[in-house]
């Protein structure tokens, strides 16, 4: 499978990464239109994908103000009328910073959305302050570990430790694990030997076009 991610592609041919211009999105109130219009894109890709035989999800990313100006059930529930694809091959990735607030509503969202199929993506776990206690009170299909557990620090052994515990209280739980920012097989190799379902990161690929995706992951299948 494949997270959607974005890139601006100027008319000279230049790259514009995120993180030069969504801040100015969040601040004009615009970043749901945005967010809508990559969820649109997914679900034509994966109806493409289905006609095709290619058995792909893609992970999309919802931020804290698409619950407040997007009605996200009606949206989600209208993209598999309109297209036709498996609605668990559209993962919903949600970050803790959208649960902390307005927790039951987003709850009863959550709730109504797995019950028409999506899998839902608890994003950047371990990453906030309240985890553990969101985890309690909502419903999820996967855990996304946040990747600074694996990032060089003095403490790599705890770092382990705790992700080895993540992992096992998962799979108590029943929810799928992803680990994210994985970029040598030193990593890729112990999060293996724990039991992590998927691994995800720079040791298998570098943000790609659709193009380039489909060329490399989708001939031949």
């Amino acid at each position: 499978g494949a997270e959607a991610l974005v890139r601006w592609h100027t008319p000279a041919g230049e790259i514009i990464y995120p993180a030069e211009f969504l801040d100015v999105l969040e601040k004009t109130g615009f970043l749901y239109k945005l967010d809508k219009f990559i969820w649109i894109e997914a679900a034509k890709i994966l109806e493409k994908w289905q006609n095709e035989g290619i058995d792909y999800y893609i992970a999309v990313n919802v931020s804290p103000k698409d619950f407040y100006y997007l009605d996200i059930y009606k949206i989600f529930t209208d993209l598999k009328k309109h297209f036709n694809f498996a609605p668990e091959k559209l993962k919903l990735e949600i970050t803790e910073t959208v649960l902390m607030h307005d927790l039951e509503m987003h709850r009863k969202i959550i709730d109504r959305l797995r019950l028409e199929g999506f899998l839902v993506e608890m994003d950047d776990f371990g990453s906030g302050y309240s985890s553990l206690n969101l985890l309690k009170e909502v419903d999820v299909n996967i855990l996304k570990i946040d990747m600074a557990f694996l990032q060089k620090t003095a403490n790599k052994e705890r770092g382990e430790k705790i992700l080895q515990v993540v992992n096992e209280m998962a799979k108590k739980l029943n929810i799928e694990t992803v680990v994210e920012g994985v970029e040598n097989l030193e990593q890729a190799e112990f999060l293996r030997k724990t039991g992590f379902d998927v691994l995800q990161g720079y040791l298998y690929s570098k943000p790609l076009s659709v193009d380039e995706f489909e060329k490399t992951y989708c001939e031949g299948i």
